[in-house]
């Protein structure tokens, strides 16, 4: 009889742990990037998720952005597919290695 008060415990056992382990997680990533797009602004530098680099130069209606990937080359796209924003720390350390190692 204890078999079986116990099994319902070890499934909800179960349950939780996907919870803390799967379920909660997306949700937080889910929110940080909706909370960086909500605060893209032109002259961000982003990455996209198929990894394109370019400036942001406008905010469009709707769902859409325009990056600047090269100097008078801007194209359109969709605000869900930016992966992260590029901070200016990230790109002093990015750059300091490749120009030491060149010297």
């Amino acid at each position: 009889m204890s078999g079986a008060l116990l099994l319902p415990i070890y499934i909800l056992l179960f349950l939780a742990l996907i919870w803390f382990l799967m379920i909660r997680p997306q949700q937080r990533r889910r929110r940080e990037l909706q909370n960086l797009i909500d605060r893209l602004a032109p002259g961000d530098d982003v990455v996209t998720v198929s990894g394109l680099y370019g400036t942001v130069t406008e905010l469009e209606e709707g769902d859409t952005i325009l990056l600047e990937v090269a100097e008078d080359v801007d194209i359109r796209v969709a605000k869900g597919s930016i992966a992260r924003v590029i901070d200016e720390s990230s790109l002093a350390s990015a750059e300091s290695p490749s120009s030491a190692s060149s010297s």
